[in-house]
């Protein structure tokens, strides 16, 4: 079977460019605020190394990408906010983060 020069330059070039997206997000948490309304006091609190970083308001339908500081050793990691209602709320975003095992985590508030 024969390929086209140029078919098989075009199907590469795409599945590097596709590769190299999803690479680029590894270690990292997409925080989406779904929600018509504004989640304050947003928090990134590390469980092992009890470190905390503070995010700050979140507008609604929007998002936020927070990249993970590994430690050298296992951690998970939650996430605080406050939603209108003055209401605060803690869920877990990464049961297990280790920087040989960096993924891309997704958490959504509704």
């Amino acid at each position: 079977m024969v390929f086209n020069k140029n078919f098989l330059i075009g199907l590469m070039s795409i599945l590097l460019i596709s590769c190299s997206y999803f690479e680029k997000d590894k270690g990292k948490i997409i925080i989406n605020n779904e929600s018509p309304y504004l989640i304050s006091d947003v928090r990134v609190k590390y469980t092992s190394s009890k470190r905390v970083d503070l995010i700050g308001d979140l507008p609604p339908n929007s998002s936020y990408r927070y990249a993970i500081q590994y430690t050298s050793y296992e951690d998970s990691i939650s996430i605080d906010y406050t939603d209108q209602d003055k209401k605060t709320y803690s869920r877990d975003a990464v049961p297990y983060a280790a920087s040989y095992d960096k993924e891309r985590y997704t958490f959504t508030i509704r």
